[in-house]
């Protein structure tokens, strides 16, 4: 009875373990063939009968991500001489001004070029500072130095050192968070890349990289938790 009872516990562990290591590879899954079939699901209805020549199925979608990434590349080509940029600015007029386009493209043009206007100070440096009192420690990122009007503002004074914006983001979701401004002598550098970082807010301090480079994956800490699940057990059955 005993040892029916371990082999069934054996498989749902087992089974409990096979979900947990597959869903990160599954969904990885779903959203790379939800963006593929966004890449290549524009096709006129001209181009269809070529299309349909090609079989499997599946290689006319690789057909068109290769005529969609073609067509990229021409375009960044054209935008970057001077009939292209005559061109854009032209296309760029006469959107902002049609009623309902205006609405979606302006937006979306707004981000791109704050993006890319703000790309040398977004999430120049990991920090830890404390906040939000002192003994407590959070991850900020430093985003920007800050104008000496605004440091003179907050200091009440000529301030005799440099304050920086930081970006202290909450977890697990990072896009959300606070912006405080700090004098840089407070802030504490960390020796980790910014996608470390991000990941490891994002599991709430679960997966850390270490001095080695390696890091902490899902299959360590599945490992962790059946050690304990196991030292748990084993002290039960001593107790009884």
């Amino acid at each position: 009875m005993k040892h029916g009872t371990s082999l069934i516990r054996s498989i749902r562990v087992n089974i409990l373990v096979g979900l947990l290591l597959v869903t990160p590879i599954a969904a990885t899954i779903v959203v790379f063939n939800f963006l593929f079939r966004l890449a290549t699901g524009w096709w006129p209805n001209l181009l269809i009968p070529l299309l349909e020549r090609i079989q499997p199925a599946y290689l006319q979608r690789m057909v068109v991500l290769l005529v969609t990434l073609f067509l990229l590349y021409l375009a960044g080509i054209l935008g970057r001489n001077l009939l292209g940029r005559r061109l854009y600015r032209l296309s760029d007029w006469l959107l902002v001004r049609i009623p309902v386009i205006k609405d979606i493209y302006m937006p979306a043009s707004r981000i791109l070029e704050a993006l890319f206007s703000q790309r040398k100070t977004l999430f120049k440096e990991v920090v830890l500072l404390e906040y939000p009192r002192r003994g407590i420690y959070s991850i900020g990122f430093v985003t920007a130095v800050l104008p000496p009007g605004m440091a003179r503002t907050a200091t009440g004074s000529e301030p005799d050192e440099t304050w920086v914006s930081l970006f202290v983001p909450t977890t697990p979701n990072p896009t959300s968070g606070v912006l405080i401004f700090a004098p840089r002598s407070e802030l504490h550098p960390i020796d980790m890349p910014i996608p470390d970082a991000l990941t490891f807010l994002m599991s709430a301090g679960a997966v850390v990289r270490h001095d080695d480079g390696t890091r902490t994956t899902l299959l360590d800490r599945i490992d962790e938790w059946l050690r304990m699940e196991h030292g748990n057990e084993t002290g039960s059955h001593n107790e009884h």
